[in-house]
């Protein structure tokens, strides 16, 4: 068995939900462990308050299937605001036709590898700083994507723009990192 038919046997008992449920669970008692390291008393209010509110959702989605019915019913139940179920359908026997991963051609799913760079941005961004974590993200993500060296060199001048500007306009310390560069480069 090669590896691309490992990862398709891998993909098929794993769905997208089960990652963004855990994905949401780590960084919700990220947001609460770190709010309490915070010198201002007020300014842990908001991280708590999400932290709290995105873990306790996260839970019941996790463990709805244990739930009480009338529980599980509101948690799991959508609501049928706007009945989307014609264009859904359509969707997916579009993708059912289609045997394509990848829209370049790649041996995983383009989603799998946006949420993997979105993943490792936020680590590299907490270890080396958003103004240099970007530029590294915008790289990757335009080698993946098979954009042309013009365009990947113009983005990533342009995310080091950003950067700055954010640095010298707000006063932002993005330049710093929680692991390296903590004392910061500008």
């Amino acid at each position: 068995m090669d590896v691309q038919q490992t990862y398709l046997r891998v993909i098929e008992r794993i769905s997208l939900e089960h990652i963004v449920l855990l994905t949401m669970l780590v960084s919700s008692v990220y947001m609460l462990w770190d709010s309490f390291r915070f010198g201002i008393a007020p300014a842990a209010t908001f991280p708590r308050m999400m932290g709290s509110v995105v873990l306790i959702m996260t839970l019941l989605l996790i463990f709805r299937s244990y739930l009480p019915e009338p529980l599980r019913s509101v948690v799991a139940d959508s609501p049928d605001l706007i009945d989307v179920d014609e264009d859904f359908a359509a969707q997916e026997d579009d993708e059912e036709t289609e045997e394509q991963i990848s829209v370049v051609d790649r041996p995983i799913h383009d989603s799998l590898m946006v949420g993997t760079l979105i993943v490792g941005f936020g680590l590299l961004a907490y270890a080396i700083g958003i103004m240099w974590a970007s530029p590294i993200f915008v790289a990757v993500y335009g080698l993946w994507f098979r954009l042309s060296w013009k365009i990947i060199l113009l983005l990533v001048v342009v995310s080091l723009l950003i950067g700055f500007g954010f640095f010298e306009a707000l006063g932002l310390r993005v330049d710093r990192g929680e692991i390296f560069l903590t004392e910061g480069v500008l």
